[in-house]
C-alpha cells in the first residue's frame, strides 16, 4: 500500500518516539494556541476572498440553478470566513514558515475545505448542464483542493504533537515547500473560478432587478439594487492591493454608497408602510442591517485606508450575502 509522502514522514517520526516512551501528544496546548492565534489578522489583516460571498441563483431552470448553487456553496465554504483559504495561507506564510523548533507552531488548516470540495464535486456531477469554461475552472479547484487537503491532514499530526521540537524542524523543512505549492495552486484555481462566478452573479442580479421591476415588486427590486451597488464597491477596491489608498477611487465609491443608501431607504420605507408589524430579525431586514453596517465600514475605510478596514467592510458585505442566500431558499423563483 502506498502512502502520501507526508503521511510516511509523520509515521517515521511518530513510531520511534512512541516506542521509546518519549512521545507526548499535547493537542490541548496547540489547539488553544490555534483558537487564539493572531486573531487580529483573521478579523481583517488580509482579504478572505477577492469577491466576498457569492449570491445563490434562483430561476425557472432548476437543474442549472442547482448546479450553479452547488458551485457557489463550495466557493463560499472555502473562501469566506476567518480561517478560510486566504487567512490560513497568510498565517502559514507569515508565521508558520518563520517558526523555530522552540516555538509552539500554529499550523493552519483551511476551514470548510472538505465540505467545499464536496459541493464543487456535486456541481460538476450535473453533466446535463454544460458550462465549459466554469466546469474546467471548477475541475482545477477540485484537483488543487484535494491535494491541499491531503497534505494538510497528513502534516497535521507532526505539528499538533510538536514533533518539530524533537527533530529540530527537519520534518517541517520537507513539509513546507509542498504546502507552499499546494496553497499557490489552490489560490490560483479559486481566483479563476471566482472571477467567472462574480461575472455571472452580476448578470443574474440585473436579470432579477428587471423581473422585479416588471412585476412592480419594489422591495425585491431595491434589495437587489442595493446588493449590486455593494458588489461594485467591493470590486472597485479589491484590486490592485493599494487601491484602498487611492483617493480617486473614493469619488466613485462615494457615488455608489449614495446610490446604495437611497435604495436601502426606499426598501425600508416600503416595508414599514406595508408590513409595519413584521418580524425584523431576518429576511430583507437582515440584509438591510448588514449593508447599513457596510456603509459605516466604508466611511471608516475611507478615513483610515487600511487593509484591516477594507476587510471589515468585506465582512459586512459577506454577511449580507449570507442573509440573502438564506432568504432565497424560501423565495419563489423569478
Amino acid at each position: 500500500m502506498k502512502y502520501p509522502i507526508l503521511f510516511r514522514l509523520a509515521l517515521f517520526f511518530v513510531c520511534p518516539l512512541s516506542l521509546c516512551g518519549c512521545y507526548y501528544a499535547i493537542p490541548t496546548i496547540v489547539e488553544a494556541v490555534n483558537q487564539n492565534r493572531l486573531q487580529s489578522e483573521s478579523e481583517g489583516a488580509i482579504l478572505e476572498s477577492n469577491t466576498g460571498a457569492l449570491k445563490f441563483v434562483s430561476n425557472s431552470d432548476k437543474i442549472t440553478a442547482e448546479k450553479l448553487n452547488a458551485y457557489i456553496s463550495g466557493y463560499n465554504c472555502i473562501m469566506v470566513g476567518s480561517w478560510s483559504l486566504w487567512p490560513s495561507y497568510n498565517t502559514f506564510t507569515n508565521h508558520t514558515l518563520k517558526s523555530r523548533s522552540t516555538d509552539t507552531i500554529s499550523f493552519p488548516v483551511v476551514d470548510g475545505l472538505e465540505k467545499g470540495l464536496d459541493w464543487l464535486k456535486k456541481g460538476i456531477s450535473y453533466e446535463q448542464v454544460s458550462m465549459p469554461e466554469l466546469d474546467e475552472a471548477i475541475a482545477a479547484c477540485i484537483a488543487a483542493g484535494e491535494k491541499l487537503y491531503t497534505d494538510e491532514q497528513t502534516s497535521l499530526p507532526y505539528f499538533r504533537n510538536q514533533m518539530y521540537r524533537r527533530d529540530d524542524m527537519a520534518g517541517a523543512k520537507k513539509i513546507f515547500p509542498v504546502l507552499q505549492k499546494d496553497y499557490d495552486n489552490m489560490i490560483a484555481a479559486m481566483n479563476k473560478a471566482g472571477s467567472i462566478l462574480i461575472g455571472m452573479q452580476k448578470t443574474e442580479t440585473e436579470r432579477r432587478m428587471t423581473a422585479y421591476r416588471a412585476q412592480k415588486t419594489m422591495v425585491g427590486y431595491n434589495t437587489e439594487k442595493s446588493l449590486l451597488y455593494a458588489q461594485e464597491i467591493v470590486m472597485l477596491f479589491n484590486s490592485p492591493e493599494n487601491s484602498i489608498a487611492d483617493r480617486e477611487k473614493y469619488i466613485e465609491g462615494d457615488r455608489l454608497i449614495a446610490e446604495m443608501t437611497t435604495a436601502l431607504a426606499t426598501q425600508r420605507k416600503i416595508l414599514n408602510d406595508v408590513y409595519p408589524l413584521r418580524d425584523r430579525s431576518g429576511g430583507v431586514d437582515s440584509i438591510h442591517d448588514h449593508l447599513t453596517e457596510m456603509i459605516a465600514s466604508y466611511h471608516i475605510m475611507k478615513k483610515k485606508k487600511t487593509a484591516r478596514s477594507f476587510n471589515r467592510m468585506m465582512k459586512r458585505y459577506s454577511d449580507a450575502i449570507e442573509s440573502y442566500n438564506r432568504s432565497l431558499k424560501f423565495a419563489r423563483p423569478i
